[in-house]
C-alpha cells in the first residue's frame, strides 16, 4: 500500500535556461527610486559565458524537491505541455523522489520555459506562464496529505485556488502552507481571502508583504501583525541577507542568516529553500526557532550551487551544519 502523502506541493513547474552574462557585457544602474536595473547594449549581439538548462523547477517544484530531500513523502500537483520539455520535467522530479501522480499533461500546449539572466550572484528571470485549462483533481482518501504547500500559479489558475479552498474545508486535518508567487501577490489579500483564512503557515519576503497588504510600512512586527489578521497562524517574513522573522501570534522571533562559507554563486531558489525547509520543520514538530535555524542552513547551501535544487540538503546534512554553527547563529525574541 502506498505510504500516506505527507505533503502535496501545488504550483506551476518550469524549465529554467540559465544564461550567464559576461561582466564586460552588462552592468547595474539605478533608476531615480534607486531600484537596480540590469543594463545591456540595445540592438546588438551580446556574447555570454554559458547556458545551463535545469528541468523541473519553480517555487512549488523547488519546495517539493526540498521536502523529498528531507525525507518527506512528497507529491506534486501541476500542469505541463505534452512535449519533450514536459517529459524532461517529469523525469527530473521522479529522479528527485517526488511523486507526479497529480501532474496533468495537456495536448497542444507548451511546457513553461523561463530564461534566467545570471549576472554576478543574482538573476533576472524572464517568465511566461502558459494558460493551461487548469482543473482540480479528485483526491481519494489514501491520497490526502497532511500538508498542502501552495505557491506560484499562472493567471488562469483561479480554479485551483477554488478547488483547494473547498478541499481544505472538507478536510480540516490537512494544513496549508502558502508561499504566494507573482500573480498571487498581484491578486492581493482580498481576492484570495478564503485561502488566507485557512492558511497555517504564510511565507513571503518583506517587499511582498508590502504589496499584498498594500502598505508602505517597513516595520516587520507591523507587517506580521497585519498578516496574522488575515488568518495565517504562523507567519514567516524573510528579508534576504538581513535574516528572517517568524511569529505564531504570541511571539516574534528573529533569525540572522547562516554565514556563507564562501561567496554565493547564485541566489536562485534561496527563498524557496527557506520557506519549504521552515514548513517541513514545523510539520515535524520543531519550534519557531528550530525551524528558522534549519531554514537558514538550507538556504545558505542552495546559493552555493547553480539553480534552486542542487544545493538542497537532507535532514542529516542540515543537522551537521547546525552542530558546527557559530555562536551568533541563534534566534532571538523581539
Amino acid at each position: 500500500m502506498k505510504e500516506k502523502n505527507e505533503i502535496l506541493c501545488i504550483g506551476d513547474v518550469v524549465t529554467d535556461a540559465f544564461i550567464e552574462l559576461l561582466p564586460a557585457e552588462a552592468e547595474i544602474e539605478h533608476d531615480n527610486k534607486h531600484h537596480p536595473l540590469l543594463c545591456m547594449t540595445y540592438g546588438t549581439k551580446i556574447p555570454f559565458q554559458e547556458a545551463i538548462i535545469i528541468n523541473g523547477v519553480g517555487n512549488a517544484a523547488n519546495a517539493a524537491v526540498a521536502s523529498a530531500r528531507m525525507g518527506l513523502n512528497t507529491t506534486f500537483m501541476s500542469d505541463i505541455g505534452d512535449d519533450q520539455v514536459g517529459r524532461d520535467i517529469l523525469h527530473a522530479l521522479t529522479e528527485h523522489g517526488v511523486s507526479t501522480e497529480f501532474v496533468h499533461s495537456h495536448r497542444d500546449y507548451k511546457s513553461n520555459y523561463h530564461y534566467v539572466l545570471w549576472y554576478d550572484a543574482d538573476r533576472t528571470i524572464l517568465i511566461k506562464h502558459e494558460d493551461y485549462p487548469y482543473e482540480w483533481p479528485e483526491i481519494r482518501d489514501y491520497q490526502k496529505p497532511n500538508w498542502v504547500y501552495l505557491s506560484s500559479i499562472g493567471e488562469a489558475g483561479a480554479i485551483i485556488h477554488d478547488g483547494l479552498e473547498k478541499f481544505l474545508s472538507a478536510n480540516l486535518e490537512t494544513k496549508l502552507a502558502f508561499q504566494p508567487g507573482t500573480f498571487q501577490i498581484r491578486e492581493g489579500a482580498k481576492k484570495l481571502h478564503k485561502l488566507y483564512a485557512k492558511t497555517t503557515i504564510f511565507v513571503a519576503n518583506k517587499e511582498e508583504f508590502g504589496q499584498i497588504l498594500d502598505t508602505d510600512s517597513q516595520d516587520e512586527k507591523v507587517l506580521i501583525e497585519k498578516m496574522h489578521k488575515l488568518g495565517p497562524k504562523i507567519v514567516l517574513l524573510t528579508d534576504g541577507p538581513k535574516g528572517a522573522f517568524a511569529s505564531d501570534g504570541t511571539e516574534v522571533v528573529f533569525m540572522p542568516p547562516y554565514p556563507d562559507p564562501k561567496p554565493p554563486v547564485d541566489r536562485t531558489g534561496a527563498g524557496d529553500a527557506y520557506a519549504s525547509t521552515f514548513t517541513a520543520a514545523i510539520s515535524g514538530g520543531k519550534t519557531l526557532s528550530e525551524a528558522l535555524a534549519w531554514a537558514g542552513i538550507n538556504s545558505m547551501s542552495v546559493v552555493q550551487e547553480i539553480g534552486a535544487q542542487a544545493g538542497l540538503l537532507t535532514k542529516a546534512e542540515i543537522k551537521r551544519w547546525l552542530d558546527k554553527a557559530p555562536a551568533s547563529y541563534k534566534a532571538k525574541k523581539i
